[in-house]
């Protein structure tokens, strides 16, 4: 992710509509799977921490969390947090079996990450039984060149693409669901105005973070909100995100 992103990253995640609907839903989903006060969790890509700060609000202290960038850093100290440390998916710096789940957002498609390498890093750290929440982007068409490269995406999946890719490792699939589905056609819409406004764009690539009117923004989160109800009961087939939830076997 280009370094100012991460600027933009702080000063958007508390309020904004995808990250509080987004943040809510895996806070439900760790609390679905029994992890509580005494459960260690990891965020492996954690940004600037706003979901590390809502886990331990909500879950539990022993909450660890790193990303690749040094930009970071003075984002955590913002939050209070001290429990971060600068690393690479690629090789996650705890003992194995230290942590009963493991949550990445938004890693697996950056390009400096090795898809295998990351995934056997997350089952490597995780005790038997443990579970990793992991969401990525969905759908190729919905790429747009100046966010993907602003944020340094390369990829977005399908269920048939992620799921063979996990299946080599040791790690059983409880829950797939996609997220975002109640605003996906206003997402579609956003994107591929993007991409026709880009080609006439130079300067420095910019991610899709935009103030936003707040009634619209209440609305987004308000749409949101109620697909999070059907979430805790159904899968959704359809929406801009993907949602996997694996338990680590012995295989």
């Amino acid at each position: 992710m280009e370094p100012y992103e991460y600027q933009t990253l702080f000063e958007f995640e508390s309020f904004y509509w995808w990250y509080k609907a987004l943040h809510s839903i895996l806070l439900d989903t760790l609390t679905s799977l029994g992890l509580s006060s005494d459960s260690r969790i990891l965020d492996a890509g954690c940004g600037t921490g706003q979901n590390l700060v809502n886990i331990s609000d909500a879950i539990t202290f022993g909450a660890f969390g790193f990303d690749v960038s040094k930009h970071a850093v003075t984002f955590w100290n913002q939050r209070g947090l001290e429990k971060n440390c600068v690393a690479s998916i690629n090789q996650i710096p705890f003992a194995s079996g230290s942590f009963q789940a493991v949550v990445s957002v938004d890693v697996l498609e950056c390009e400096q990450v090795d898809e295998d390498r990351a995934l056997s890093e997350i089952a490597r750290v995780l005790s038997l039984g443990g579970y990793m929440i992991l969401v990525v982007p969905a759908y190729d068409w919905l790429i747009d060149k100046e966010h993907h490269k602003a944020v340094g995406a390369v990829r977005r999946y399908s269920r048939s693409r992620l799921l063979p890719i996990l299946s080599r490792h040791p790690m059983e699939v409880v829950r797939i669901t996609h997220l975002f589905g109640s605003v996906l056609p206003a997402v579609a819409g956003y994107r591929c105005a993007g991409n026709l406004l880009s080609r006439k764009k130079t300067g420095q690539p910019r991610s899709d973070l935009k103030p936003l009117n707040p009634i619209l923004n209440r609305l987004l989160l308000s749409l949101v909100n109620m697909e999070r109800t059907l979430l805790r009961k159904l899968d959704v087939p359809f929406g801009s995100s993907i949602l996997v939830v694996a338990r680590k076997i012995v295989k």
